[in-house]
């Protein structure tokens, strides 16, 4: 897990990444706050020697609702993420950090980016609840526009990769997944064309190493599915991005994205989507609705994407990393060494303890997170609160 990773444009000091973590650090405009710059510097302290960025929106239109997410749509937020790359690399220069961007689709809220909510085809996410407007082939082309001039403004601001983030339900995953994709142009025909446009315009357009984030499944009986993933893999080979990161799962039922804990009570109080109705209808929600939409959450296991992950290994051409309910040091041993995976990426068990991978390091015998997958930490993105660990700052 010590050893380096050598990829087509980069060597990652380790095989252990900080997968993006949604930081809610930004300000209203989603221009980046000094709060990066100390979570960063703490975790490249604690010995994360690549950090993956939480999402940033490529265009206003793809942003999400949560009311601090940080962009990389445009020339004003290239400063600020300068200032908090300068601010990491002045301490910890071989820390490698990495943006992930994102477009929402029909992921998010019309009230927040005050625009039509567009996605690749005219199916409403359930959990949303928004119209949505199936872009036009021509709009297509625009958010393929959108990417690259992102990348370009993460290369100008200093980032040392890009993450291009087609998993979760948002907009690439959505032209990915036959389930969102009922469209009737070239794009229709060709699920991956969009991904296809997207990744060959960023490379083209920065020298930077490219990152894939993609979920072998979504939930979906009609969406994507581990063979329809494999069946894209030659493909995905042929773009020749740096590594893919497997993950699972889309909006449609979140839970099953992050698995664990459901603490019901502070998603009611702080998720936008759920505090405006009024207290008695959150009430009956609770004790009448609630029981029965949990049923289609599944249930948390240790290493819950490796199965998939070591599926789609053994048809890659490109190095695989994965993600997903890892929280002891001989988990990630049985990953690399036994399953043959080239690297795990951990979210949660750095925002309990930032020093993880110090930890890790400085012991022979099993080391073991404290982090229990309460989720309180990700309910809470939802509220105006950064990210930070309630149980751990309870103790």
């Amino acid at each position: 897990m010590f050893t380096p990773l050598k990829l087509r444009r980069t060597t990652l000091p380790n095989r252990i990444v900080r997968a993006a973590t949604f930081e809610n650090m930004a300000d209203t405009e989603g221009i980046p706050t000094a709060k990066f710059a100390e979570l960063y510097n703490k975790l490249a302290a604690g010995g994360a020697r690549c950090i993956i960025t939480g999402f940033n929106h490529t265009s206003r239109e793809g942003r999400a609702m949560q009311p601090f997410q940080a962009g990389i749509d445009d020339s004003r937020k290239i400063a600020g993420w300068k200032q908090v790359i300068d601010s990491v690399k002045s301490t910890q220069p071989e820390a490698q950090l990495f943006i992930q961007i994102s477009h929402t689709g029909r992921q998010t809220l019309q009230r927040v980016t005050r625009m039509p909510v567009k996605g690749a085809g005219s199916v409403k996410c359930t959990y949303f609840r928004q119209p949505v407007t199936p872009l036009t082939t021509d709009e297509v082309k625009e958010k393929v526009d959108e990417y690259v001039r992102a990348a370009k403004n993460a290369e100008a601001a200093g980032f040392d990769g890009i993450q291009i983030h087609c998993a979760h339900g948002y907009l690439i995953h959505q032209f990915m997944s036959p389930f969102t994709n009922n469209r009737n142009d070239e794009y229709g025909d060709d699920r991956l064309l969009f991904l296809k446009q997207v990744v060959i315009g960023v490379k083209a357009a920065v020298k930077l190493p490219v990152f894939l984030k993609i979920s072998a499944a979504d939930d979906r009986q009609r969406g994507l599915n581990l063979p329809l993933a494999m069946s894209y893999w030659p493909v995905i080979d042929s773009l020749e991005v740096d590594a893919v990161e497997i993950s699972y799962g889309m909006m449609e039922v979140a839970f099953n994205i992050i698995r664990g804990d459901h603490p019901l009570d502070p998603v009611l109080k702080h998720n936008c989507l759920f505090n405006r109705y009024h207290p008695a209808l959150r009430w009956l929600f609770k004790h009448f609705i609630y029981h029965w939409y949990k049923r289609s959450f599944i249930d948390y296991c240790d290493l819950y994407n490796l199965e998939n992950a070591a599926k789609i290994k053994a048809v890659s051409k490109t190095p695989i990393l994965v993600t997903g309910g890892i929280r002891k040091k001989s988990q990630i041993d049985y990953i690399i060494n036994q399953r043959g995976i080239d690297g795990v990426t951990l979210s949660r068990p750095f925002i309990c303890e930032p020093d993880f991978v110090n930890r890790l390091a400085e012991s022979s015998d099993e080391v073991v997170s404290g982090c229990t997958s309460c989720n309180l930490c990700t309910v809470m993105c939802d509220s105006r609160q950064p990210v930070r660990c309630y149980r751990r700052q309870a103790r």
